[in-house]
């Protein structure tokens, strides 16, 4: 048996579409070869030797675009230039941005597109979602090199899928500031005022009013879901909302910094997430836990055993402080 005539060096051994093999010219004989897969409606992925086997369907796999996976990504990419009208959105987006979202979603494997409602754009590949939009986003945003619905789009998107306290989630997420050193961004994926205006324009959507109501409780401070979930489990108590990200000494930059907390209350809170389990980072919280107590402030922590409760246990302290003073 002959081997097949090499690809174009542009497709060789890469995801590519119908459209661009012809315009190549590569034919469709050439596509039904030994090493050509057909991965989705209309797309091919080349195999290279005729020995390598994959999977022809095309699937996605959460944890694997969460985690900035290339050959997802590469699909992904494949499959929008295919129906290039469309973008990457909904929960598919959120994915790619790496944002908390419960597990019933995280596990999901349909993909979700955005096009435009006065498109023709159509797409028939298994699991795969097709959503229309009127809406026109203020401008064009790819992540991986893949076309995904801006954040603060996403936030209303969001909204059809996530009760209120998930979508308080994300929104923190999107409104906060990058840690420095730790992440490669430097500015928040979106400002307060972006998802205000893109709540504003959602009217008549799906969801939007569980959006204006979730807008109302996000928060620039919350540097993790867990400390979202603490904030919220401290109003739903009927206690005041807790400042957060509150320093010793307001006007000292160098000052420790704490969580959560009532400088009326002189109380401060601190949730304790995995990365705290180094000796490192214990011994900075308790050197930073020592300054609080040494000028006069009482010192709670909240673990995930506090978290499975909904922080039940900690609210019913912080009650108990406030009635002590």
């Amino acid at each position: 048996m002959r081997p097949p005539k090499p690809l174009p060096p542009a497709l060789t051994g890469g995801i590519f579409t119908r459209t661009e093999a012809r315009q190549l010219g590569v034919s469709s004989d050439r596509l039904r070869a030994r090493d050509i897969q057909r991965i989705a409606h209309a797309t091919y992925r080349h195999l290279g030797p005729p020995t390598e086997t994959q999977s022809a369907t095309f699937a996605v796999q959460p944890a694997a675009l969460q985690d900035g996976d290339p050959a997802q990504l590469e699909m992904l990419r494949a499959l929008c230039r295919r129906c290039a009208v469309v973008r990457v959105s909904h929960v598919t987006a959120a994915l790619l941005h790496g944002l908390p979202l419960p597990r019933r979603w995280t596990e999901s494997t349909t993909l979700h597109l955005t096009g435009r409602s006065s498109s023709h754009a159509s797409v028939s590949d298994p699991g795969v979602r097709l959503h229309r939009t009127s809406a026109v986003p203020q401008r064009e945003y790819c992540l991986h090199g893949v076309p995904v619905s801006p954040p603060p789009e996403l936030f209303v998107e969001l909204a059809r899928y996530l009760r209120v306290p998930e979508l308080v989630v994300v929104g923190d997420q999107l409104v906060r500031t990058p840690r420095a050193g730790l992440e490669t961004r430097v500015s928040p994926w979106s400002s307060l005022r972006e998802l205000e205006q893109s709540v504003r324009q959602g009217r008549g959507r799906l969801g939007i009013l569980r959006a204006r109501e979730a807008l109302r409780l996000v928060r620039v401070g919350a540097d993790s879901p867990p400390e979202t979930r603490l904030r919220l489990a401290l109003i739903s108590a009927g206690l005041p909302e807790p400042q957060l990200q509150i320093p010793l000494k307001p006007n000292d930059p160098f000052a420790p910094v704490g969580d959560a907390g009532y400088r009326s209350q002189r109380l401060v809170i601190q949730y304790e997430g995995e990365h705290h389990f180094t000796p490192e980072q214990q011994a900075r919280d308790q050197r930073r836990n020592a300054q609080f107590e040494a000028a006069g402030w009482t010192v709670m922590l909240a673990n995930r055993v506090d978290l499975r409760e909904n922080f039940q246990g900690l609210a019913a302290r912080v009650k108990m402080h406030f009635g002590a003073r």
